[in-house]
C-alpha cells in the first residue's frame, strides 16, 4: 500500500500552446507517484486546451472564461484532490527530482506546512526558422516567494484562504504575506527546482501594473498588521526559516 500523499500540481494556462507540453512533460517525468495534474485553460484563443487534452487521463483539463492567474489557480484548487498542492506556470519547467526532494522535506518536518526552493531564470531567444534557445540569467542567493518552487499542505488554504482574484499580479505574494503574518511554519532551502523562462509574453512585463500591484500587496499587509494605535507589527525574519544546504540543481 502506497502511503505517500497524492500531490496535485495546478497549471494556470492562457495562450500557452508553445510552452505547455514541456511543462506537463517535466511533471510526468518526475520520479515520484502519485501525481495529479490539473490544467486550467483560462480562456485561451490558441491550442492550449488541445495540448492539455492530448495527454488523456494523465492530465485533467478545466476550461473557463478569461479571469486571470489567481482565478485560474483558485479553479484548480477547487477540483484538485491531493493532500499536497504545487503549482507550475505553463511556461516553466520542473527539474527532474524536484518533487521528491520537496516532498521529502515536507514529510521529514511534520510541523512545516510549506517548503520553498529556488528557480533558475532563463531568457528565451527566438530566431526565425530556428528552434528557440534559452540563456541562463545570473543567479542570486535571494529567496523569492514563488509558487512554482513551493509545495504546500492542502489544509493551509483552509486557514489562509485562496488567492485574491482582484490581484491580477502579485496574488502569490499576497498569499505568502498572509502566511508570514499568521506565522505559518515554512522552510526555505537553496535547491534549484525549476527553470523560469523569460519571454515577451510574461505577465510581469507590464512594469507599471507590477509596481501598482506590488504597492497594493504591501499596503494590504501593513493594514492587516496594524494595531489600534496604527503601528504595524513586524514580520518574522525569513533567515530563521532557511535551510543552508544545496542539493538538486546546485552549482
Amino acid at each position: 500500500m502506497n502511503s505517500q500523499p497524492l500531490i496535485s500540481i495546478i497549471i494556470p494556462a492562457f495562450n500557452a500552446e508553445r510552452f505547455l507540453a514541456e511543462a506537463i512533460e517535466s511533471i510526468l517525468s518526475q520520479d515520484i507517484e502519485p501525481i495529479e495534474i490539473v490544467v486550467v485553460d483560462d480562456g485561451s484563443t490558441d491550442r492550449t486546451a488541445e495540448v492539455a487534452a492530448s495527454y488523456g487521463h494523465r492530465v485533467r483539463c478545466i476550461s473557463q472564461v478569461n479571469k486571470g492567474p489567481p482565478a485560474a489557480r483558485n479553479r484548480g484548487l477547487s477540483v484538485a484532490t491531493g493532500e499536497v498542492i504545487g503549482f507550475c506556470d505553463a511556461d516553466d519547467v520542473f527539474l527532474h527530482g524536484c518533487l521528491k526532494l520537496q516532498l521529502d522535506k515536507l514529510l521529514a518536518n511534520p510541523s512545516i506546512d510549506l517548503v520553498v526552493g529556488r528557480y533558475r531564470d532563463e531568457m528565451i531567444v527566438n530566431v526565425p526558422g530556428k528552434p528557440a534557445t534559452y540563456f541562463p540569467v545570473e543567479q542570486t542567493t535571494h529567496h523569492i516567494m514563488q509558487l512554482g518552487v513551493s509545495l504546500i499542505r492542502r489544509h493551509l488554504f483552509d486557514k489562509l484562504g485562496k488567492f485574491d482574484e482582484a490581484m491580477h499580479q502579485c496574488d502569490d505574494w499576497d498569499w505568502f504575506m498572509r502566511a508570514r503574518e499568521q506565522q505559518v511554519p515554512m522552510l526555505f532551502h537553496l535547491s534549484i527546482l525549476a527553470r523560469h523562462r523569460l519571454h515577451d509574453g510574461n505577465i510581469t512585463r507590464d512594469q507599471e501594473a507590477s509596481r501598482r500591484y506590488t504597492a497594493l500587496m504591501l499596503k494590504r499587509s501593513l493594514d492587516r498588521r496594524r494595531n489600534e494605535s496604527g503601528a504595524a507589527r513586524s514580520l518574522s525574519s525569513l533567515a530563521s526559516q532557511t535551510e543552508r544546504r544545496r542539493t538538486l540543481g546546485s552549482d
